[in-house]
Parts: structure tokens; C-alpha cells; sequence
């Protein structure tokens, strides 16, 4: 009877950070806190395991307005989608919200900037002298790129909750294991 008790404290702790562990953020394009220089065309969102098919993002501007992403694809770890307007230089958020291969629900942020070229027009030339042009100085928004989200909380107080409730179990299962075998 000990052995069973045993075997299943060992089974308890071997395998129950295979329950507890949750899918996170391998990598992504545009990164956070990055500042992308050219024409954002696609965003690739990577994983560290297989995320569910009815995980998405969007993607928004500094003044919380919704940029459009079409074909927004999972494809075993991987999350992409691609930007059909031209974006204008500045702040921009994409806010993900996925289900990992463990079942939970996870989302998160991943501030960046864009400072590309602008797209210039063709102009026919013209026999007129220019005037003299000052240069204009660019401001780039920074963004604050510490991101902590509830959700790293929410899972910390839940594996606490957990191991509790799982140690609870096996110390109820060896007391009524004693309590038989005395009678």
C-alpha cells in the first residue's frame, strides 16, 4: 500500500508541470519595442507550442482606431496575417489573443513604431527655380516597452491554487490509506 502512495506522490510531481505550463510568446515581426524602418506588409506572431485555430489579433493605432488584417492564418505555432493599407509613420499596438495547446486562453501586447519612407508621388518636372527648403525635424513617439500583463498573475495564483488542492488530495488518499489498514 505505501508503494501506490509513493508512486502516486512521484506521478503527482513529475507530471504536473505538463498541466501547469502554459504556451507564451517565442517571437514576432514587427518586435516589441522595435522600430520598423520600411513598408510593413505582414505580421508573424510565433509561439512556443501549437496554438488553437481561433486565435487572431488586431492591430490598432496610437489613437486606438482598428487597422485592417486580412488573411489571418494559424498554421501549427505561427500567427501572421497581412496589412492591406499603407500604414502612416507612428505608434501602433497589436493586441493577440490565442488558446495554447494546454486549452487556456492567453492574450498579450506587442508595442512597436513604424518610421518608413513616405511614399512619394511622380512629379513632372517643372523649368520653375525651387525655393529653398528648411529640413523638418521628425519626432518619433517612444513607447514604454515593459508589458506586464493580468494574465501572467492570473496563472501564477492559479498553479498556487493548484499544487494546493493536489497536495490537499494525496495527504486525504494517505490518511484513509492508514486509517484502513489499522482496522
Amino acid at each position: 500500500m505505501k508503494k501506490i502512495l509513493w508512486m502516486t506522490i512521484a506521478c503527482v510531481l513529475l507530471f504536473s508541470n505538463n498541466a501547469l505550463a502554459h504556451t507564451g510568446l517565442e517571437s514576432s515581426t514587427p518586435a516589441q519595442g522595435s522600430t520598423v524602418t520600411e513598408k510593413l506588409n505582414d505580421i508573424t506572431l510565433s509561439f512556443l507550442t501549437k496554438i488553437e485555430e481561433t486565435s487572431s489579433f488586431t492591430l490598432t493605432n496610437s489613437s486606438d482606431e482598428e487597422i485592417e488584417v486580412e488573411d489571418i492564418t494559424v498554421n501549427d505555432h505561427l500567427l501572421t496575417g497581412n496589412v492591406t493599407e499603407s500604414l502612416a509613420n507612428g505608434a501602433y499596438q497589436i493586441n493577440w489573443k490565442i488558446i495554447g495547446a494546454d486549452g487556456h486562453p492567453i492574450e498579450g501586447v506587442i508595442d512597436f513604431v513604424l518610421d518608413a519612407p513616405e511614399e512619394v508621388e511622380a512629379v513632372e518636372p517643372t523649368t520653375e527655380p525651387l525655393d529653398e527648403v528648411e529640413p523638418v525635424e521628425s519626432n518619433t513617439e517612444e513607447i514604454d516597452t515593459t508589458v506586464e500583463t493580468e494574465q501572467e498573475e492570473k496563472s501564477s495564483i492559479s498553479t498556487v491554487g493548484i499544487i494546493i488542492v493536489l497536495v490537499i488530495i494525496v495527504a486525504l488518499a494517505a490518511w484513509w490509506m492508514t486509517r484502513r489498514n489499522k482496522k
